[in-house]
């Protein structure tokens, strides 16, 4: 049963901040049950497929996706896969960790910057915005290195061209539901192992979660959410940032 609970806080807490959750479940198969990395990524992957899916459900009835900025990121975002997947091999994880952990760190800054400056009139969202475009690349290429789902990239990105927060968590839950299931079938196709058992009871937790929070947080203002959710979200962002240069 305690695994069930794992699944459920790391669903209510990716739905709440934006993120895809596999590597949270990664930490939980490694470290909770010893399960090898070569069967722990894959079977992150499968869980955070159906619960990135309920979430994402959730989050359109409730009207949190723009589903026009999200299918842009993951055509850039794709490529990024394929790149990571192909040249990870050459390139040590530490150096591409590092500068990606900086990378984030700095636009982390920049989402505080922007939200907690005095606004003198509300923030545009600037759809054709090319800031979006690069970190969709920058998520696809997180994917494609394996063991980060890229979720940082896709909320930092949103969050600068001025998407809300409330619905720069709900498009990222759609983006990295379509990244999460090209990974998985790329492993799948590779013959990768899964463990479906664990899978299974880690996946009922994230749907359970992934469902609920968003409907908790209908239940507030919308406008008070998001002044205190922007804020949040670049906090998170840094926080991802330095995990990953440390």
């Amino acid at each position: 049963m305690l695994i069930i609970l794992y699944g459920f806080l790391i669903g209510c807490f990716v739905t709440l901040i934006g993120g895809g959750g596999a590597t949270f479940y990664l930490g939980v198969l490694t470290s909770s049950l010893a399960m090898s990395t070569e069967m722990a990524v894959p079977t992150s992957l499968f869980i955070a497929v159906f619960a990135l899916l309920s979430g994402f459900l959730t989050q359109l009835k409730l009207k949190n996706v723009d589903l026009r900025i999200g299918n842009r990121l993951i055509f850039a975002a794709i490529p990024g896969i394929i790149i990571g997947t192909a040249v990870s091999r050459f390139i040590p994880a530490v150096i591409y960790q590092t500068a990606i952990g900086c990378l984030l760190t700095f636009m982390g800054c920049v989402v505080l910057y922007k939200n907690l400056r005095k606004k003198k009139k509300e923030q545009v969202v600037n759809e054709k915005s090319k800031v979006a475009l690069l970190f969709g690349l920058i998520s696809g290429l997180m994917v494609g290195f394996g063991g980060l789902s890229g979720g940082s990239a896709v909320v930092a990105g949103l969050s600068i061209i001025g998407l809300p927060a409330v619905k720069a968590t709900g498009t990222t839950t759609y983006i990295l539901w379509v990244l999460a299931v090209v990974g998985l079938f790329s492993h799948l196709a590779a013959g990768s192992p899964i463990s479906w058992t664990a899978g299974l009871f880690l996946m009922a937790g994230g749907i359970a979660g992934s469902v609920l929070t968003p409907l908790v947080l209908r239940l507030f203002d919308q406008k008070k959410l998001n002044k205190f959710l922007s804020p949040m979200l670049g906090f998170v962002i840094i926080y991802f940032g330095l995990n990953l240069i440390f």
